[in-house]
């Protein structure tokens, strides 16, 4: 009577225990051999899509669809992912569009200007306005500009005397002029100073314009003293603004060094300008006049 061999599994139960566990690692160890080498296919073929020629570049939502197929659990799904955008064709770039710059005459530019209504009046209604009646208005805007005009202020004072004293010197009104014995009126002075010191133009240019476009002939000395005097006018409110301005906790400050000439030195200074700046203040604004004339 024969009897077939009984195995006799001869491990210990530790020598089971560490041959599972090195049987685990030896599956995770080729699972993770496989899934780098498609990490690395993968990656090779985004370099030579970003990096290579421009028949072999891709968009952006391809990079990322890919990259987001390298983060894939499963080693497959890996593969189909690459094969799939190996195979895919080419798609051209679109470039994203610009914002469209603002600018131009726009409705709000027009709507915070000043406004200078010309009501436009057929000649038949002009002719017979009895027999017509208002219907409705068409309204069309344009930007406009009014150049600036020198004008003669004829300022008239009126002498009076008392009439129960007539022996009393008469009385007359203080002449409103902030320069004694000048016939430069304020809208002038301030039309200097804005011109300097705003718009950067020296007073020689200044004295070009005048007589170029309007043959009005100013004298440049002229001209320098009423720049010193407004300054020297203008100080009390400079020392309010300064105050204003640093009276804040944060100010800003921007240094800009200038050359100057001083009578009988004989060679040019240096000279500094500071411009200081409170951030986040802002100036109130008040609505546009309104004007209407009829023609």
């Amino acid at each position: 009577m024969a009897f077939a061999p009984l195995h006799v599994s001869m491990m210990t139960p530790l020598e089971a225990r560490l041959t599972k566990e090195n049987e685990a690692l030896r599956q995770e160890n080729a699972r993770q051999a496989q899934e780098i080498k498609l990490l690395r296919e993968k990656i090779d073929l985004l370099v030579r899509r970003v990096f290579g020629a421009s028949s072999e570049k891709m968009d952006t939502d391809q990079l990322l669809l890919a990259l987001e197929g390298a983060e894939a659990k499963k080693p497959e799904a890996s593969s189909d992912a690459l094969a799939a955008l190996e195979a895919e064709p080419e798609k051209t770039v679109k470039p994203a569009r610009k914002p469209k710059k603002k600018g131009g005459i726009s409705d709000e530019l027009l709507d915070s200007l000043p406004a200078v209504e010309v009501v436009l009046v057929p000649e038949e209604v002009r002719a017979e306005p009895e027999a017509y009646r208002l219907v409705d208005e068409v309204v069309t805007k344009q930007l406009d500009y009014q150049p600036p005009r020198y004008v003669c202020n004829k300022i008239i004072r009126q002498r009076y005397a008392r009439i129960d004293e007539p022996h009393r010197p008469p009385v007359i009104a203080v002449l409103p002029t902030m320069l004694e014995r000048s016939k430069a009126g304020p809208g002038l002075l301030a039309s200097i100073l804005t011109a300097k010191y705003c718009d950067h133009l020296p007073l020689y240019r200044q004295q070009q314009i005048a007589k170029w476009r309007h043959g009005i002939e100013l004298s440049r000395q002229d001209m320098s003293r009423w720049v010193g005097l407004a300054a020297e006018w203008l100080q009390p409110i400079y020392q309010i603004i300064l105050g204003g301005v640093l009276d804040g906790e944060y100010a800003q400050v921007d240094e800009t060094v200038i050359k100057y000439l001083v009578p009988g030195s004989g060679r040019a200074q240096h000279g500094y300008f500071w411009t200081i700046k409170r951030p986040g203040v802002t100036r109130p604004s008040t609505g546009p006049p309104h004007v209407r004339r009829r023609c």
